[in-house]
């Protein structure tokens, strides 16, 4: 997925309309967004996933 993508604006404009939903705690917040993230990462390159998933396990 390409930033000039059809595919990206749609993904994007999802991530920030959930991500501003009302009566979500900041806790909930974040990881949704590190699973969007996660998201975004795989569907550009899967392989890298794994890497990019334990590395953000490493750091927390």
């Amino acid at each position: 997925m390409t930033f000039d993508s059809l595919t990206f604006v749609v993904f994007f404009i999802a991530v920030v309309a959930l991500f501003n939903l009302p009566g979500l705690s900041w806790s909930l917040r974040k990881h949704f967004l590190l699973g969007a993230s996660f998201v975004f990462y795989g569907a550009w390159n899967p392989p890298f996933l794994l890497l990019l998933i334990d590395s953000a396990t490493m750091d927390c």
